[in-house]
């Protein structure tokens, strides 16, 4: 794209080739153009028969016929020429009337035509009034112009809040799945550990039986190898003392049992993973209609009255929020407030905002005390809230269903945000 110059005289050139214009032709957006600039401009950047103007950048759609198909400016004169404005209608009149009746300049010949019974005026008798309407309009536009540029400014931060939220409830997703893993593979463990404890109990059994009988067939093949020895030799005395020392051994033997005692067996039988159950654990997708979030707070670690004790931060549209909670001896009571801590726009003066304080009751989540408030906020100034926001000797009472196990109490916290003042 051709650099625009600095300081060009737009009311005769042309801002893309620098030159007096040629075929002046004026975009929707009211900046004026050659029709071949123009024309070689849209050849080169526009796209799906839409191109930016070259000065302003505001999406133009390409008309029938190309460059051609625009409005010529007729109001725009070569430097070398008269500045006399002719008639469109008749190219040879010089433009001299206004016609009050239909806001139009006209030539002579037009108002004998067409505006013979209108309201006229002289054109230079109307020049100062027809300014003033026009700063008025403009004075209009301009303030419009200011307001859609914070409106798109609210926009573009909303849009950074909502694939932030969603980036968060990813890795909370994530988080959820890593705990269920967690207590799984623990229950798998602790399982593993009972089964490995039967295996243990019953194969002891068997191993204690095997070595007795292990020790009783030594026993046994010792005295038949005594006895086979004596058998084998000549002497009748030997005979009858080995009967005598084996014939004990023979009973034993003899009354001995051979069966296999009843044992456990450990066994797993596998189950169906139930889908259901898991999107339980999960949770399921939700919306909300601005940014929410939930700071937690142990009543073990606000140990001084009247002290501000502040939860993690939360970026909302570039600006740094947080809950903070105090234990209030004025009126014995949990104080809440939600803080605007800092912005990184240091334009920012202040920031309205509607904001929804909850303090969650984990055994019936109907029962939470909610807060909802509009206020403006000051970048590092005083938090909004309440300063009684449940009595304190209630929230530490766990039958009331505000705290856990471990004396931990939660505020869920949402903001979004009205309006924003600049210096």
């Amino acid at each position: 794209m051709a650099k625009m110059a600095e300081g060009v005289d737009e009311t005769h050139s042309c801002s893309i080739c620098l030159e007096d214009f040629t075929k002046p032709k004026i975009l929707p957006c009211f900046h004026t153009f050659c029709q071949h600039c123009i024309d070689d401009y849209i050849k080169a950047h526009s796209h799906l028969n839409k191109f930016n103007c070259p000065n302003c950048r505001t999406q133009i759609q390409v008309p029938d016929g190309g460059a051609s198909g625009f409005s010529t400016n007729f109001y725009i004169q070569p430097k070398d020429k008269t500045q006399n404005h002719f008639c469109r209608r008749h190219k040879t009149k010089e433009i001299e009337f206004y016609c009050r009746d239909c806001s139009v300049a006209v030539c002579g010949s037009c108002v004998i035509l067409d505006h013979t019974t209108h309201s006229k005026t002289d054109l230079t008798e109307i020049d100062q009034e027809v300014r003033g309407k026009l700063n008025i309009i403009k004075g209009e536009l301009e303030g419009k112009i200011d307001e859609l540029e914070k409106h798109c400014e609210l926009l573009t931060n909303q849009i950074s809040d909502i694939k932030n939220q969603a980036k968060k409830a990813c890795d909370n997703i994530d988080q959820q799945v890593q705990r269920v893993c967690d207590k799984i593979k623990k229950h798998g463990i602790d399982i593993k550990c009972e089964m490995n404890k039967i295996r243990d109990e019953e194969s002891k059994k068997l191993q204690t039986l095997h070595e007795d009988m292990t020790i009783f067939k030594s026993s046994l093949q010792t005295s038949f190898k005594y006895i086979n020895d004596v058998l084998n030799g000549k002497s009748t005395v030997k005979v009858v003392d080995a009967l005598t020392n084996v014939q004990t051994l023979a009973e034993n033997s003899r009354s001995t049992t051979l069966d296999i005692p009843t044992v456990k067996y450990v066994y797993y039988p596998m189950v169906n993973i139930d889908g259901n159950t898991l999107k339980r654990l999960l949770g399921e997708v939700q919306t909300m209609d601005s940014p929410t979030w939930t700071s937690s707070f142990s009543l073990n670690q606000i140990v001084k009255t009247d002290e501000n004790y502040y939860g993690d931060d939360v970026i909302i549209q570039g600006m740094i929020w947080h809950v903070f909670v105090r234990h209030q001896t004025d009126t014995s009571g949990l104080g809440c407030y939600v803080w605007l801590r800092r912005v990184e726009d240091k334009t920012v003066k202040t920031v309205t905002a509607s904001f929804t304080l909850k303090l969650l009751n984990i055994n019936d989540l109907s029962k939470s005390l909610v807060l909802r408030d509009i206020q403006t906020f000051k970048p590092g100034g005083y938090g909004w809230g309440s300063c009684k926001f449940r009595v304190w000797n209630k929230l530490e009472d766990e039958t009331n269903g505000f705290i856990d196990n471990n004396k931990t109490f939660s505020i869920q916290a949402s903001v979004k945000i009205k309006n924003i003042e600049r210096y």
